[in-house]
C-alpha cells in the first residue's frame, strides 16, 4: 500500500463535489422503500421507523446532490451527447427530490412511525425508488460511456500499448519428449 496517496487529495481536483453526495440517495431511497415495504406486510413499527430514518437521509442527499449537479452543470466542458442526457439527468433528479419531500411530508403526517395510506406511500415510494436508480444511470453514462468531467488517461492506448492485453497464445504443444496417439 502506497500511503502518500491517502488524504482525500483527490477531491481538489475534481470538477465537482456532486458524485461525492449523488450514492446517498442511490443506496437509501431504495432501502426505505424496502423498509416500508416489509413494514406494511408485517405491521413493523420498527421497520417503519428504519424507512423513515432511511428517506429523511436520502432526501437530504437529494437536496445536496441537486444543489452541487447545478453548480456542475455549466463547470463541466461537454459536448451535445452530455448535454442531452446532462437535462434529462436533471429533470429526473428535480421529480426524485420534489417525490421524495413530498413522501417525507405524508409519512410525518402521523406521530407514528406507519405512514396514512400505507399501501399508495409504498408505492410511490418504489416508484421513487425506480426513478433514482434510473437517474443514476444517466449520470453513469454520462461519465463512464461519455466521459463527462473526466480528465483524459495519462497514458494514450495506442496500436503499441492497447487498454486490453492480447490474448495469449496456448502453449506449445512438444512432441519430442514422449509417444502419445492423438489426432492433430
Amino acid at each position: 500500500m502506497d500511503a502518500s496517496l491517502l488524504g482525500f487529495s483527490g477531491l481538489g481536483e475534481v470538477y465537482n463535489l456532486h458524485p461525492v453526495f449523488v450514492h446517498f440517495p442511490i443506496a437509501l431511497l431504495p432501502v426505505s422503500f424496502l423498509f416500508y415495504a416489509i413494514g406494511w406486510l408485517r405491521a413493523s413499527q420498527s421497520a417503519f421507523f428504519a424507512g423513515r430514518a432511511c428517506l429523511g437521509l436520502a432526501t437530504a442527499g437529494l437536496a445536496l446532490s441537486v444543489i452541487t449537479g447545478l453548480r456542475a452543470e455549466g463547470g463541466i466542458p461537454h459536448n451535445d451527447v452530455i448535454h442531452r442526457i446532462m437535462h434529462t439527468h436533471e429533470i429526473v433528479g428535480f421529480t426524485v427530490l420534489g417525490l421524495s419531500i413530498v413522501l417525507l411530508t405524508w409519512c410525518s403526517l402521523r406521530r407514528e412511525h406507519r405512514p396514512p395510506a400505507a399501501p399508495a406511500f409504498v408505492a410511490v415510494l418504489g416508484v421513487t425508488a425506480l426513478l433514482a436508480l434510473q437517474n443514476a444511470d444517466l449520470g453513469g453514462r454520462m461519465v463512464f460511456v461519455e466521459g463527462a468531467g473526466v480528465k483524459a488517461a495519462a497514458i494514450p492506448v495506442t496500436a503499441d500499448s492497447p487498454a486490453v492485453p492480447p490474448p495469449a497464445e496456448p502453449p506449445k504443444h512438444d512432441h519430442s519428449s514422449h509417444k502419445h496417439s492423438h489426432k492433430h
